[in-house]
């Protein structure tokens, strides 16, 4: 868990002002929290993201109060990416919660020095579960994975009171087969046979019409 601090914020306070000043203007609400305006320092934020996914639980600390949060949403400037405002969701203790997970790959595939290819069919899973038992990502080791070999839903070490909301045998990643490249000394005879072959009504000789003298 990482923690932030914030402070909250007037109506007076506008949000150009408060980006020219280092400050990123922002709102936490909850079922038990109402909705209450914050603002977070720039730097402050800037760290944090880069050291969370979307389901790291932050502890938000902010004028005497202290809630347990999630980044619902954050808004970024599409010209320069800078932060312009974030959305903080406090659900309430043991609150049945459903979001999409992070996985972390881990190991090199067997089947991946055998010269085979890596696909990830999944990079986060949507899961239900209450808000203790939620981890920022889910830890998957794929170093065993031969070719043609996947891991499936069901092959995830979950977190007690977490379900994923996927079928058990759908796959999250899969070792492909190398790809074969053809190349002319490669060609099966009987194409060869087929290609040199003239086609129908070519390089025969016009047979003579009947009842011409």
């Amino acid at each position: 868990m990482v923690k932030l601090t914030a402070r909250k914020r007037s109506e007076k306070e506008k949000p150009k002002a408060l980006r020219r000043q280092g400050w990123v203007p922002a709102v936490v609400y909850g079922p038990h929290l109402g909705s209450t305006p914050i603002a977070v320092e720039y730097k402050a934020l800037e760290k944090l993201i880069a050291e969370i996914t979307r389901s790291t639980r932050i502890e938000l600390e902010y004028d005497g109060e202290r809630h347990f949060v999630f980044i619902k949403e954050l808004q970024r400037d599409p010209i320069t990416d800078r932060f312009l405002h974030v959305d903080f969701y406090a659900p309430e203790p043991g609150q049945i919660m459903t979001l999409e997970i992070p996985i972390m790959f881990v190991g090199t595939p067997e089947g991946v020095k055998a010269g085979g290819i890596l696909e990830h069919i999944h990079e986060q899973i949507p899961v239900e579960g209450p808000l203790e038992a939620i981890p920022p990502y889910l830890e998957l080791d794929i170093s065993g994975l031969g070719l043609d070999e996947a891991l499936l839903v069901k092959d995830l070490k979950l977190p007690e009171g977490l379900k994923v909301l996927l079928p058990e045998d759908e796959a999250i990643a899969i070792v492909l087969p190398p790809k074969v490249l053809v190349t002319e000394e490669e060609v099966p005879a009987e194409e060869e046979a087929a290609e040199e072959a003239p086609a129908e009504g070519e390089g025969a000789a016009p047979a003579e019409e009947e009842g011409e003298s």
